[in-house]
């Protein structure tokens, strides 16, 4: 008896199934993807969604080729995507950001693959969509509140002249999340050299350092 598109019951069937598991994994997708896009990150919504749909796709297919070919095509997938992750790292002087998303990104990835593998592993599936968005955003707030305040960082700059520099330190000083622990002058002709001591919410301070005035070069460094 042939279905909707000429197509039989059982394949029928195969649609539906795989069309429900698409729904399940956009949605789960969408919202890591949403955690990603509030916070400015590079790959937002679209992305984990088309990635984590892709990833279905793949899986769903190999299930239908000869074991050895499927194997190969899940672990094409997981190379895919690690390319794709790592298109999300950005290194700025000795700062690297966008290990997050990327790992967000991966983790999307086997979220899809436990979707389109069914039956119980839908339910680990959308338990691990949960943990990853626990992780995002509980685990963020909990690390900046008690970890990041406790360590301090380094940081070198070169800026134009003195004056440039004690108006950028009176800057970061009135910052009420920014404490600056120590001032030491490596250089001071014909630029100034300096070599900070910085704790507090050190994240995205390297590009507000680097967009004051006279400010010719700024990175995080070991102290």
């Amino acid at each position: 008896m042939k279905g909707m598109f000429g197509l039989s019951e059982p394949e029928v069937k195969i649609v539906v199934d795989v069309l429900i598991k698409l729904g399940v994994s956009a949605l789960l997708g969408g919202l890591v993807g949403w955690e990603r896009e509030v916070h400015g990150r590079p790959a937002g919504i679209r992305t984990h969604m088309l990635l984590i749909i892709g990833v279905v796709l793949f899986t769903e297919a190999s299930k239908y080729f000869a074991h050895s070919e499927a194997s190969r095509v899940a672990a094409q997938v997981v190379v895919g995507v690690g390319f794709l992750g790592a298109g999300t790292i950005i290194r700025t002087g000795g700062e690297i950001r966008g290990l997050t998303t990327a790992a967000s990104i991966w983790a999307t990835a086997g979220i899809g693959m436990a979707v389109s593998l069914g039956g119980a592993f839908m339910a680990i599936a959308v338990l691990a969509a949960v943990l990853a968005l626990f992780t995002l955003i509980v685990v963020d707030v909990l690390e900046h509140r008690f970890l990041h305040t406790k360590q301090p960082k380094g940081m070198r700059l070169k800026i134009d002249d003195q004056n440039q520099a004690f108006a950028l330190l009176e800057h970061l000083s009135a910052q009420h999340d920014v404490q600056i622990r120590s001032v030491e002058v490596v250089q001071s002709a014909p630029d100034v050299v300096l070599d900070l001591e910085v704790r507090g919410a050190t994240q995205g301070l390297l590009e507000k350092v680097l967009a004051h005035q006279g400010v010719r070069s700024a990175a995080w460094h070991n102290h």
